[in-house]
């Protein structure tokens, strides 16, 4: 666990799968809809190395953190920000948008949110097994082949003329400043060709701009600001390829669909030189940008490190050792922790790290587990007609899902712990 980060799959191909495990194990993943869908992708591509399609998705898709979560589509995110006029996640702080969050009470009183797990979760545990459905497979085509046909001459068209004759733009950054000028305008104009460049259906569009002139037609960033978002990255994407900014070449599309979850990360890892473009122009103070060659040098520093220790503490797995990085580093990893999590993390690691190095007390253990699992058994439905509880009430948070106890050379979890979680399983 750590700050929310979006990784691209040139960042996750990059990384072995030991280093995989400390991404794991010092970030929250926020896996985006282009990451499953590229990862898919790749079942219809001649893969080197002596791999089949097959071999080589399953390998991508079991370095995917065991904790990441899904985030919702962005075209979810539109439609329900522009019909309901609530923005999901545009708060600054970068934390995930998920869906199928079911409020419960529990029996002490207090609430919790309770999710089944992610369908996409099921699906990766699927591919690194090698099961693939047809429908999969037909995906994956389908995805080559719309890169293949990709045509963006209709939408340029659209926005070609919307800066001043007299905008000087020499490159990408005051490409970019024109843009944020021309989205803070109150000009119905721009809340029309948002509305189309970004995909809204033409009848829904018309409820859209009733509401916006009910509410005092305010600027777009104002009146829709992660609509106003998504548009921005693709004025961006149309206004660099027509100036040779960023290059034509399709693949680029696709990349640049990569920064429109931006607003709900706190760190963005990629290797691509677009995204190290682009990236910047797009993140608040809060965020961070790390390229796939900065963060692999701190997860093989951070795996030396761990592989240094004695056998007996690494086989206490990786989630009891791996609370907080180590405190003496100094290194991608450590620099967004500096930058994202609370100002004490290094204090508290090296007050903890003595700790973390022994072994757990046994019947601590089983307890824990025990009441655990009985809090979440025993958690009800709230009745129907009674307000959910708000973020601020909720006590936990219980995320259903699959883990491997190994990853690489890495035992995720103690044996004692193994077999306490499968002896609670076991129980009617």
């Amino acid at each position: 666990m750590g700050p929310v980060t979006i990784f691209d799959k040139s960042a996750l191909q990059s990384f072995s799968m030991d280093e995989s495990v400390w991404l794991g194990a010092f970030t929250l993943g926020n896996v985006t809809p282009l990451l499953y869908v590229e990862t898919l992708a790749d079942l219809e591509k001649s893969i080197k190395g002596g791999k089949t399609p097959e071999e080589f998705v399953g390998m991508l898709s079991f370095k995917v953190p065991d904790d990441a979560v899904p985030n919702v589509h962005h075209k979810r995110l539109i439609e329900s920000e522009l019909m309901t006029g609530i923005s999901t996640g545009m708060d600054g702080y970068g934390r995930p948008v998920l869906e199928g969050a079911k409020p419960k009470k529990n029996s002490d009183g207090t609430y919790s949110i309770h999710f089944d797990e992610f369908p996409e979760a099921a699906a990766l545990a699927r591919w690194h097994n090698g099961e693939f459905q047809e429908i999969e497979r037909n995906i994956a085509k389908k995805w080559r082949n719309e890169l293949s046909r990709q045509d963006n001459t209709e939408r340029m068209n659209e926005v070609r003329y919307i800066f001043p004759t007299t905008a000087e733009i020499s490159n990408i950054s005051e490409l970019k400043t024109e843009i944020d000028r021309f989205c803070e305008s109150s000009d119905s104009h721009v809340i029309k060709l948002a509305l189309t460049i970004v995909g809204v259906p033409e009848k829904s569009q018309k409820q859209i701009l009733i509401r916006w002139q009910r509410e005092g037609e305010p600027s777009l960033i104002k009146f829709a600001p992660y609509t106003a978002h998504v548009f921005k990255v693709d004025l961006l994407y149309l206004h660099a390829t027509e100036r040779n900014f960023i290059s034509q070449r399709t693949s680029n599309s696709v990349d640049m669909a990569y920064l429109y979850y931006l607003p709900f990360c706190q760190v963005f890892v990629s290797g691509d030189k677009v995204h190290a473009q682009t990236v910047p122009l797009f993140l608040n103070e809060r965020q961070s940008f790390v390229s796939a060659a900065d963060m692999k040098v701190a997860l093989k520093e951070m795996d030396d490190y761990f592989s240094a220790l004695p056998e007996e503490v690494k086989a206490l797995g990786v989630m009891r050792i791996a609370g907080y990085p180590p405190a003496h580093m100094h290194n991608a990893i450590t620099e967004v922790w500096d930058k994202s999590m609370r100002d004490d993390w290094r204090k508290i690691s090296a007050d903890e790290q003595e700790d973390r190095f022994r072994p757990r007390n046994s019947s601590d253990d089983k307890k824990f587990v025990k009441d655990l699992t009985n809090q979440y058994d025993t958690a009800v439905d709230i009745e129907d007609g009674i307000a959910p509880p708000t973020i601020d009430d909720v006590q936990q948070v219980f995320l259903k899902k699959k883990m491997y106890v190994q990853k690489g050379k890495w035992r995720m979890i103690s044996l004692e712990q193994q077999k306490s979680i499968d002896e609670s399983e076991r129980k009617p």
